[in-house]
C-alpha cells in the first residue's frame, strides 16, 4: 500500500505490508509507474534545507448531515523546531515542539475533523510497495492539465482495493490521489523554494466532499522568536528517554457487521493512566450505527497504560474496529 507522507518536513505516517504474492502484471509499466511516484516525491519534497518559513491556511469541514463547520490552521517550521496552531470551533491547540520538549497550551482531545487536516496538509505522497500490482498507466485530463493516471490494485490483508493516482504530465505533482474510499484533488500549484506545492485540496469519502483545504506558504526573515510565540502558562512536555507503549490487555471484536462485506471503523481515543480509553470519536464515514457501536466498544477497551520515564502517560491512539460480515 502506498504510504502517505507530509511532505515539508518528510513526516511518514501508516505504511501496511503483505506477504501476498503479487499477481502478473506487466514489469515495464510498473517500472514506469514507480518511476513517475519517484518524478513526484522529488518535486514536491525538498531535498535541500530549507528557510524558515510559515504555512497558512483555511479548512471546512462538510459533515453527511449537511452541517458546515470552518476552521484555520497555521505552522511554522525551522530546522529543529516547529509551532503548530489550529483552530476549529471550541477547539484551540498550540504546540511547539523543540529537540528536547514539547511545550503546548495544556491538552485537549483533537476533533476528528483536524485529524483528518493532519492527514491532508501539506501534500499527500507515498511509494508503491509490494502489496501493489500496477495494471496500466492512462492519459487524461484533469483541471484542465494533461495528466498520467497509474491504475493499481492493493491487497492488504482481507481487502482488495482498485485505485487510482494520477500525476500532472508536465510538472510531474500528484493530482489525485484516490485510495480506496478517500480520494484527495490537489490543485492550484506553486513553486516554494524550489517544491511544488499545492494551494487547494479537496477530499472526498466515499464520492462525498467532506474537507476543503486552501494553503499558503511564506519564508520568515530572520531567526524564529520562539519566546513570543509560546502561549501564555503553558504545559511542558519532557522527551521521554525511556518510553514504553500502550499494550492491549482486552479488546474484544464485534462478531458481524450484517449483511455485506467487511467493515472496519477507525476512532481516535486517549488511551489514559488507568489504561481505559476515552474520549472516543469517528469521522462518520456513512454508517453511523456501526460507527456509534464502534466508539461504545473501544470504550470498554483495556491497555496496559504507555510509560514515559516510569511514570504512565496519557496517548494518543487510532484503533480500529473490524465488523465482519455476517
Amino acid at each position: 500500500m502506498l504510504a502517505f507522507i507530509r511532505a515539508v518536513p518528510v513526516l511518514p505516517l501508516i505504511l501496511l505490508a503483505s506477504t501476498t504474492q503479487l499477481r502478473a502484471q506487466d514489469m515495464p509499466v510498473r517500472v514506469e509507474a514507480v518511476r513517475l511516484m519517484e518524478r513526484a516525491n522529488a518535486v514536491s519534497r525538498a531535498a535541500h534545507i530549507m528557510p524558515n518559513y510559515k504555512l497558512e491556511g483555511t479548512f471546512r469541514a462538510y459533515g453527511l448531515d449537511g452541517a458546515i463547520q470552518s476552521g484555520t490552521f497555521n505552522i511554522i517550521y525551522s530546522v529543529d523546531s516547529e509551532r503548530y496552531e489550529t483552530v476549529f470551533g471550541n477547539y484551540h491547540a498550540i504546540s511547539l515542539h523543540f529537540p528536547d520538549r514539547i511545550v503546548q497550551n495544556g491538552y485537549e482531545p483533537p476533533p476528528p475533523e483536524t485529524l483528518e487536516l493532519d492527514g491532508l496538509t501539506p501534500l499527500i505522497l507515498g511509494r508503491f510497495d509490494g502489496s501493489d500490482t500496477i495494471h496500466s498507466i492512462k492519459p487524461a485530463t484533469l483541471f484542465g492539465r494533461r495528466a498520467r493516471c497509474i491504475q493499481f490494485e492493493t491487497v492488504n490483508g482481507r481487502t482488495r482495493q482498485s485505485n487510482e493516482i494520477c500525476v500532472d504530465e508536465e510538472q510531474g505533482n500528484v493530482i489525485r490521489w484516490n485510495v480506496g474510499e478517500d480520494l484527495v484533488d490537489s490543485t492550484d500549484y506553486l513553486a516554494f523554494e524550489g517544491v511544488l506545492l499545492p494551494g487547494h485540496l479537496r477530499h472526498y469519502i466515499n464520492g462525498k466532499l467532506r474537507m476543503e483545504v486552501e494553503q499558503k506558504f511564506s519564508v520568515i526573515d530572520g531567526a524564529v522568536d520562539w519566546a513570543a510565540l509560546t502561549p501564555p502558562n503553558p504545559d511542558t512536555l519532557r522527551q521521554c528517554k525511556q518510553y514504553r507503549r500502550p499494550i492491549i490487555q482486552s479488546a474484544p471484536q464485534p462478531t458481524s457487521a450484517g449483511a455485506g462485506p467487511w467493515y472496519d471503523v477507525q476512532v481516535h481515543g486517549v488511551i489514559g493512566p488507568d489504561g481505559h480509553v476515552s474520549e472516543a470519536a469517528v469521522l462518520t464515514n456513512g454508517r453511523p450505527e456501526l460507527e456509534q457501536q464502534a466508539v461504545q466498544i473501544v470504550s470498554g477497551w483495556i491497555f496496559s497504560p504507555g510509560v514515559c520515564n516510569g511514570k504512565p502517560v496519557p496517548v494518543d491512539a487510532q484503533l480500529v474496529v473490524h465488523f465482519p460480515p455476517q
